[in-house]
């Protein structure tokens, strides 16, 4: 294909393919800069410098952080914890778990959090389904109430694994 054009020309061929390489194809950057213009632009609406947002003069105390409170059910005990925080622990009894003593730990609990109606249950690999399900009925409603007076504790109830205990090699 080359053969029939001479040597200044194949040389004049290069230095066109050459020059065509290193050129800068601009209008493509133009059109990434201005829908990157128009993003930043949009989306700028709210965003205070530096993310810093300083109190008025009016503003109230902070709220209290929200309550997450959970029962760890584990082979020795339960506890019960907010935040993370244990605040009591019942410990096995007699064999068996003491519902009733979680039962007025909950009905105490609801007293102080009147307005909190959700509990996580955290328990470990290996925990029984009954004890599971009597944990769930003594953290749900009141038992010691009967009747039409059964007084609703905690009834949004989710389950999760108990984290490992400290000092328990994994």
């Amino acid at each position: 294909m080359m053969q029939g054009i001479s040597r200044e020309t194949r040389r004049a061929l290069r230095r066109v393919r050459r020059k065509r390489s290193t050129e800068l194809n601009l209008v493509s950057m133009i059109d990434i800069l201005t829908v990157l213009m128009f993003f930043l632009l949009v989306n700028s609406i709210g965003v205070s410098i530096l993310g810093i947002n300083l109190p008025n003069e009016d503003t109230t105390a902070a709220e209290p952080p929200p309550h997450n409170l959970a029962v760890l059910i584990r082979s020795t005990d339960l506890a019960l914890t907010d935040n993370g925080f244990i605040i009591k622990s019942i410990p096995l009894f007699g064999g068996g778990f003491d519902y009733k003593a979680l039962a007025a730990l909950m009905k105490e609990t609801k007293q102080r959090l009147p307005t909190e109606s959700k509990i996580t249950l955290l328990s470990e690999p290996g925990v029984s389904y009954e004890v599971l399900v009597s944990v769930m009925d003594a953290v749900r409603v009141d038992l010691t109430a009967t009747g039409p007076n059964t007084v609703e504790l905690f009834p949004l109830i989710s389950l999760g694994d108990a984290p490992a205990a400290a000092g328990a090699t994994p």
